[in-house]
């Protein structure tokens, strides 16, 4: 956990499963997938197994990762503990408005079922936003709810790209709600969501996410997509919907390893290396860029200036 919080903003979210759509169903055949022509086609290697060890203790530094916005990420094998319906999951953020959609962690579409869980995301504009995807391949884009239109939102200001630190969080519970944070406070919440779909073996991403428009050939993998072009740190989530004074807790003090149902911790505090442990008590270990190896998709990491 972070000993000093000098950042402006934290988005926070509890979410069941989002999709990596892009728009409205009636102009993007594949909400799921940007529809921007730019959008670079890489294959990432899927390493097997990847068991770096337990984590080495703290280092005692606050150390992020920055990443590129060109092709960047962490990747996390898949675990059965990938929480999908109900669940919470937070980040801190700095970027400034990257003019493309953003992902912050995702769990994007699989590579037989073409079906994405859940995804947050800062939109083009620079707006915290997350998505959904059902079984039956429709997504569900919230707060905005302009992809296939499935229940009621209400709304504040969701602007996070101001080049200052943003605290987001996103949480969905076994009602359907799900409720945006920004730096500890409600700032959206929708009732009624869609169900995230649980046929999903992708790996986990941070700073991206995974799919395209139409069907993979044969043996095809769904290429990581929506790079993002800024500072993460802290990455976490919960297989339940986090309260809102445990939302104020972590924004305040930081991620408790102990917290009850917590199935990913990533301090990014490591500095060195491949690897980003997880500390929570779920193992779910990942690597900087697209191999456990070295590669130019490899993040950088960044001291943190108290």
């Amino acid at each position: 956990m972070k000993s000093v919080r000098i950042r402006g903003w934290a988005v926070v979210f509890t979410l069941g499963a989002v999709g990596a759509c892009g728009g409205p169903v009636a102009t993007d055949p594949d909400p799921a997938i940007g529809d921007d022509d730019t959008d670079p086609v890489i294959d990432d290697v899927v390493s097997s197994p990847f068991d770096p060890g337990d984590p080495p203790p703290e280092s005692g530094q606050d150390f992020h990762l920055v990443f590129d916005g060109l092709d960047d990420r962490v990747l996390v094998p898949w675990d059965a503990s990938f929480p999908t319906e109900v669940f919470t999951v937070v980040a801190w953020i700095r970027l400034a408005p990257p003019g493309a959609r953003a992902a912050i962690i995702a769990r994007g579409e699989d590579d037989n079922s073409f079906n994405l869980s859940w995804q947050l995301y800062v939109g083009a504009g620079g707006s915290f936003e997350a998505m959904l995807e059902g079984s039956n391949e429709d997504n569900y884009c919230y707060p905005n709810n302009d992809c296939v239109p499935f229940g009621v939102c209400t709304s504040n200001d969701m602007f996070v790209a101001d080049n200052t630190w943003h605290h987001v969080a996103l949480t969905r519970n076994t009602l359907g709600t799900l409720v945006f944070y920004v730096d500890a406070v409600e700032q959206a919440r929708c009732e009624g969501t869609g169900i995230p779909s649980s046929n999903n073996r992708q790996f986990l991403s941070v700073g991206a996410t995974h799919g395209q428009i139409g069907p993979l050939p044969p043996g095809g993998k769904e290429p990581p997509i929506w790079f993002f072009p800024g500072e993460i740190d802290d990455p976490a989530m919960w297989s339940r919907s986090l309260s809102l004074a445990e939302i104020e807790a972590v924004h305040e003090m930081g991620v408790d390893v102990g917290s009850a149902d917590l199935q990913g911790y990533w301090s990014f505090n490591e500095g060195v290396g491949q690897t980003a442990f997880d500390r929570s008590p779920a193992s779910n270990h990942g690597y900087l860029g697209a191999d456990p190896a070295v590669d130019s998709a490899d993040p950088g990491w960044v001291g943190e200036s108290p």
